[in-house]
C-alpha cells in the first residue's frame, strides 16, 4: 500500500508540474500579445510541447500503478481524466498561439477596446489556472469553488464580449480579419477554464 501511495503521490506532483507549466504557457501567450513578441509565442509553444510529453509520461506511470482495490482504481480512472483535462486545456491554448501569431505576422491591429477585453481574459484565466493547481495540492474546497465560480463569470464575460463585438464589426467598427482572430482567442480563453473547470470537479469527486 505504501508503494501505491508514493506511486500516487509522484502523480500529483506531476499533474501539479502541468498546471504549472500551463499557467505559463498562457502567461507567455499574454506578453507576446501585448508586446508583439513572436518569441514569446516560441517559448510559449516550447513549454506547451513539455505539457504533452508529461501527459504521457503521468499515463503511463498510472498504468502501472498496483490497483487490487476498487478504491485505488476509482482514483487512477480520476486522475487520468484530470490529465487529459489540463492537457485538452494546453491544446487550446496552441490554437490560441497560432491565432496570435497570425496577429503578429499579419500586422492586424486591435482597438483599445479590444485589448483591454483579451487582456482582462487573460488575467482571470491564469488566476483560474493558478488557483487550481493549489485546489489540487491542497485538496481545498475554497479553492475548488473559486475556480467553478471563475468559469461562471468567464463564461458570461466571454459571451458579452463576443456579442459587443459582433456588434461593432456590423457597425463597421472593425474589420471582419481582427474580428475573427478576436473572437477564435476570447473563445479559446473560455474553453480553457471550462477544461480545468471539468478537472477540478473530477478531482474532488475522489
Amino acid at each position: 500500500m505504501a508503494e501505491v501511495n508514493d506511486s500516487i503521490k509522484r502523480i500529483l506532483e506531476r499533474i501539479n508540474s502541468m498546471c504549472s507549466n500551463a499557467e505559463s504557457v498562457l502567461n507567455l501567450c499574454m506578453l507576446g500579445f501585448l508586446k508583439h513578441n513572436a518569441e514569446l509565442l516560441n517559448d510559449a509553444q516550447r513549454i506547451s510541447k513539455s505539457v504533452h510529453e508529461e501527459e504521457n509520461e503521468a499515463l503511463a506511470a498510472l498504468g502501472n500503478v498496483n490497483r487490487e482495490d476498487e478504491a485505488t482504481k476509482n482514483l487512477l480512472k480520476n486522475l487520468a481524466v484530470v490529465i487529459g483535462h489540463i492537457e485538452m486545456a494546453t491544446g487550446v491554448m496552441d490554437g490560441m498561439i497560432r491565432h496570435i501569431r497570425v496577429k503578429l505576422n499579419e500586422k492586424i491591429l486591435f482597438g483599445d477596446k479590444a485589448v483591454n477585453e483579451v487582456t482582462h481574459l487573460f488575467k482571470e484565466t491564469s488566476d483560474v489556472l493558478k488557483t487550481a493547481k493549489d485546489a489540487i495540492a491542497t485538496k481545498n474546497e475554497i479553492l475548488r469553488k473559486h475556480v467553478l465560480d471563475k468559469y461562471e463569470d468567464i463564461s458570461k464575460l466571454v459571451n458579452d464580449y463576443s456579442e459587443e463585438h459582433e456588434e461593432r464589426l456590423i457597425m463597421g467598427i472593425c474589420q471582419p480579419r481582427s474580428a475573427s482572430l478576436y473572437l477564435n482567442i476570447v473563445d479559446s480563453q473560455s474553453k480553457v477554464v471550462m477544461h480545468i473547470k471539468q478537472a477540478i470537479e473530477r478531482f474532488f469527486s475522489q
